[in-house]
This record gives structure tokens, sequence and C-alpha cells, in this order.
């Protein structure tokens, strides 16, 4: 669900990508999630 919220607002990221912010870089992580959730 997350990936499809990320292509509606048009941001081009891989899972692979996205796996490694999450893990070397929280802070940028759940900007990119507050961004796209609206949360």
């Amino acid at each position: 669900m997350f990936i499809n919220l990320l292509k509606k607002q048009q941001i081009t990221i891989n899972r692979k990508m996205l796996s490694e912010i999450a893990i070397h870089d929280h802070e940028a992580f759940k900007k990119l999630v507050k961004e796209v959730t609206g949360k």
C-alpha cells in the first residue's frame, strides 16, 4: 500500500532504496512516510 501511495504522488523509489533509507537514515524515512501519508 505504501508503494502505491508513493506512485500516486509521483515519487520514484524502488523497494531496495526504501529499505536502505529505513535502515540507515531513520529521520529521512520518517519524513518520507509523513510526506506520503500526510500523518
